[in-house]
């Protein structure tokens, strides 16, 4: 439920209390005065944003809407528990406001960018994961996503402009930030962080398009029946941007035009697959369309138009994605490839695997990406010498392992060990 207190001209209340009866309103006090009418009153979520609409048939009404959840009990005393198990999302009106509110300035906008900005690239530098999650918690990533979404679900130009706006100023920032870094402290080459953290999988689209969801829903929803905190739900946006974005101007110093090109791959990807979701949930579950927020005159061809841009978007990033070199696949690439490799090793009953793994470097032989074949075997047969079981497993695995892109330089090392 939700308390709102109203002030109208005098006259009215056999009206309003009608209306109040109409829209399921509960456990309504009346203050008369000398000049208007006021009343505190109590609804349930969904009904707000309607009653209101109803309300602006009165002259010029005061209104004050407090965002918490209100518990009402009235009688019978025996229905007391389904009284207060109100988990009904919120209003399309408070969503929609709620959104503008949590703008913020842009002071804190920059400040946070630098720091995270800063913190992802110690952590890309120093291998340390920690880093790079305390980065996703100060990245003020998910403001921007779930305005531009809700500006888009709602049809606002204004709001969508400005959205993208301090989008682009915190990514801007950001890769900013980390580039001056690389620049204080010269890096040589990547780190083993920053090559793992370049590799794109060919299912990179799943993860912007379940943080877009999930922070919609975190938004929509009533704040007793969030089992996520916000700032988890925050924290899943800026996973998807928050390490990319620190890698772009470490690629950018060292002049990895393969890593700069995946990361800004990933930036984009990450931003219009957000923006779908969150845009369908705001849509669809908060009610938030150009008509459907009390005084809020949207555009629906704003709505349709952005949202077919962003589908054409995505389609043409998956497009790339597939039709280009593997560099933008490599994180799948490396599990497929271990799978094959295990497979084709335990076909070998004359030695037993020890340790296996394959990684796609950063270097290019003869124009092509390499990857590279790791293996240590425990020989069975000791009638092998050392190098005649290296050259039988490396014949076998270069005749039987196959992937279908074709431009992949492999090499291989085997270790074996002694028992």
């Amino acid at each position: 439920m939700r308390q709102l207190i109203i002030k109208i001209p005098k006259g009215h209340k056999e009206e309003i209390f009608q209306t109040i009866e109409e829209f399921e309103g509960r456990n309504t006090i009346f203050l008369p005065n000398e000049e208007q009418d006021v009343f505190i009153i109590f609804l349930p979520n969904r009904k707000v944003n309607n009653f209101l609409k109803r309300l602006d048939d009165f002259e010029e009404p005061e209104i004050n809407l407090i965002p918490r959840g209100v518990i009402t009990l009235y009688p019978p005393a025996s229905e007391s528990p389904d009284q207060v198990a109100d988990v009904q999302p919120k209003s399309s009106l408070e969503i929609y406001l709620g959104g503008i509110q949590s703008v913020g300035s842009i002071k804190g906008l920059i400040g946070y960018s630098i720091a995270a900005g800063i913190i992802v690239w110690i952590g890309l530098y120093t291998t340390s994961v920690f880093l790079l999650i305390a980065a996703m918690l100060v990245a003020p990533f998910a403001g921007p996503a779930m305005n531009a979404a809700l500006a888009t679900a709602a049809g606002k130009m204004p709001l969508l402009k400005s959205s993208l706006k301090r989008y682009g100023m915190a990514i801007g920032i950001g890769i900013i930030a980390s580039f001056l870094m690389t620049v204080i402290f010269p890096l040589e080459t990547l780190t083993p962080l920053m090559v793992e953290v370049s590799h794109v999988s060919k299912v990179a689209i799943l993860l912007p398009l379940i943080s877009g969801f999930a922070g919609a829903i975190n938004v929509v929803q009533s704040e007793r029946d969030s089992l996520v905190s916000g700032a988890a739900v925050g924290i899943l946006v800026a996973a998807s941007l928050a390490p990319p974005v620190g890698l772009v101007g470490a690629g950018l110093y060292l002049m990895d035009w393969e890593v700069v090109w995946s990361s800004i791959f990933r930036i984009i990807l990450q931003l219009l697959g957000i923006h779908l979701t969150a845009t369908l949930v705001f849509y669809f579950f908060g009610k938030v369309t150009p008509s459907g927020v009390r005084f809020l005159k949207g555009n629906k061809w704003i709505t349709y138009i952005t949202s077919g841009i962003v589908v054409l978007g995505i389609a043409g990033m998956m497009f790339w994605q597939f039709s280009q070199p593997p560099f933008l696949r490599k994180a799948s690439m490396n599990t497929e490839l271990t799978e094959k490799l295990d497979s084709e090793l335990n076909k070998l009953n004359y030695i037993e695997v020890i340790g296996k793994d394959v990684n796609f470097t950063n270097t290019m032989i003869k124009g092509n990406p390499t990857v590279s074949y790791n293996v240590t075997v425990l020989p069975k047969d000791s009638t092998l010498s050392e190098a005649v079981l290296k050259k039988r497993i490396i014949d076998h695995l270069k005749e039987n392992i196959r992937h279908q892109e074709d431009n992949i330089y492999e090499v291989y090392q085997i270790n074996v060990a002694e028992d």
